[in-house]
């Protein structure tokens, strides 16, 4: 039983860190496309510098 419990926690944290990386790259990739400045925040997501703050990538659009 103790087995089975590792190898399903062992295969979550994969997940979780497979999901990290990913949303890491799209983030630096957007920033690659797009010529502007990104950091990714794990707790906020991508982030994208507007003339001296940063704005979370998905409400730029609300950013004249």
């Amino acid at each position: 039983m103790k087995r089975v419990l590792i190898i399903v926690a062992s295969i979550i944290l994969l997940i979780i860190l497979i999901n990290a990386v990913a949303n890491r790259a799209t983030c630096y990739w957007y920033g690659y496309q797009t010529e502007r400045e990104t950091q990714y925040g794990p707790l906020v997501g991508c982030m994208v510098k507007v003339r001296d703050h940063w704005v979370p990538r998905n409400e730029l659009r609300t950013q004249p």
